[in-house]
């Protein structure tokens, strides 16, 4: 399956455009440095401006990672994701939390997946991760959780269809589409040409539409150790 892409000028923050619920928040509470380079964030959680912390979480603050991949909202059902250590998709009605850690146990050492993204849709929560997926339905709570090789690099992930999930990986130049039905990569190609746009350093993701489920791209080509960034829409 071929991506359908347009050049275009700018980013316009798709995903910007669809929050709607506001009933959670995290607030900054601080950050320490435990280790030269090792920056922890941590945050107090807010429901209906109400500090749930210590009742949800059994401590004053929780460590957080916070940036515009990470969505914490649904932006009309009672669901939000926490992108703290456990990784909790949490219903914001009975406060019942669900974790969603992905573990890796390979050469006698066992790591957890980096959190990467976060994406609500309408019945479902698509969480990412480096190198794995969790696919959760919103109706049911329960959830498909997908790894892959070490080799991958997730940029972003996206729904296709109720079926099929599109990855984009970060540092090369190649999608892939994976069957949820079948379990496996069905499709793997270029995302762009590389004759029509040389020396890709990587991509990065932007935004995606909560309503069209268009995701906006960039581009950054590197050559002579200078950056040139083309931005693109995924339909």
């Amino acid at each position: 399956m071929r991506l359908n892409m347009i050049q275009i000028k700018q980013i316009e923050h798709l995903s910007l455009f669809k929050t709607i619920n506001k009933k959670i928040e995290l607030k900054y509470m601080g950050w320490e440095e435990p280790n030269r380079g090792q920056e922890l964030v941590f945050y107090s959680l807010l429901i209906d401006g109400i500090d749930k912390t210590e009742e949800l979480f059994s401590t004053k603050t929780i460590q957080c990672l916070l940036n515009e991949k990470i969505e914490i909202e649904h932006p009309t059902k009672n669901f939000a994701f926490i992108p703290c250590s456990d990784f909790y998709l949490m219903n914001t009605l009975d406060y019942t939390k669900k974790s969603l850690k992905v573990y890796f146990r390979e050469n006698g050492n066992t790591t957890i997946d980096k959190l990467v993204g976060s994406f609500f849709y309408p019945e479902k929560h698509l969480l990412i991760n480096k190198r794995s997926l969790i696919l959760t339905d919103l109706l049911t709570l329960e959830n498909k959780k997908i790894k892959f090789e070490n080799d991958i690099d997730i940029e972003w992930a996206y729904l296709i269809n109720s079926t099929q999930i599109q990855i984009i990986q970060a540092f090369s130049n190649v999608y892939f589409t994976y069957d949820l039905n079948e379990k496996k990569v069905t499709d793997k190609k270029s995302i762009v040409d590389e004759l029509l746009y040389p020396n890709i350093f990587r991509w990065i993701y932007r935004g995606q539409d909560y309503n069209t489920n268009q995701v906006e791209m960039e581009l950054l080509q590197k050559t002579n150790n200078e950056f040139t960034s083309t931005y693109f829409k995924i339909n």
